[in-house]
């Protein structure tokens, strides 16, 4: 069983604030095969960047602003064995060749209507599903994934759940 992590966990964890903060660091101590995206990276970066105040108070050294986001990134993916994975494949679209991510998200966009980057974490999770990773599962915290894991489960064979 492997599971796709959305960046909601992870923040989640990190972020001994948060009111799933147990839940979420409990959670990806025990999953055992966890992928994540080079989308969640970028989306850790965003969000210390943004709450570094809030963030760099559960550190006892001096962390600066442009250092936390790279240090808080590097910390996750150690403790909770996350696996970076990504995959370069393209496919033919109408617009010509786009990473094939981009194009699951334009199938995707029309049946499940979720934001940008949501949809991209599910169509990474899906063509890391496709390309052999055997990814069954996303966890996630997101009210609007969750709400729809049964028309997502029912597109890609990937189940959604709250951890």
């Amino acid at each position: 069983m492997v599971v796709y992590i959305d960046t909601s966990v992870i923040v989640s964890a990190v972020d001994k604030g948060d009111k799933r903060n147990k839940e979420a660091d409990k959670f990806l101590l025990r999953e055992k095969d966890k992928v994540i995206s080079p989308l969640v990276l970028v989306e850790i970066f965003s969000v210390v960047s943004r709450n570094y105040d809030k963030l760099v108070s559960a550190f006892e050294v001096d962390i600066s602003k442009d250092d936390l986001p790279a240090v808080i990134a590097r910390l996750s993916v150690r403790k909770y064995g996350l696996n970076l994975f990504h995959i370069s494949d393209k496919d033919l679209t109408i617009f010509g060749e786009v990473p094939a991510e981009i194009k699951l998200a334009f199938m995707l966009a029309p049946k499940l209507k979720l934001r940008t980057l949501d949809l991209l974490h599910l169509s990474y999770a899906w063509n890391f599903k496709l390309s052999g990773y055997n990814v069954d599962e996303f966890a996630t915290f997101d009210d609007e994934i969750l709400r729809k894991g049964g028309r997502i489960e029912e597109l890609t064979g990937i189940r959604v759940i709250e951890p």
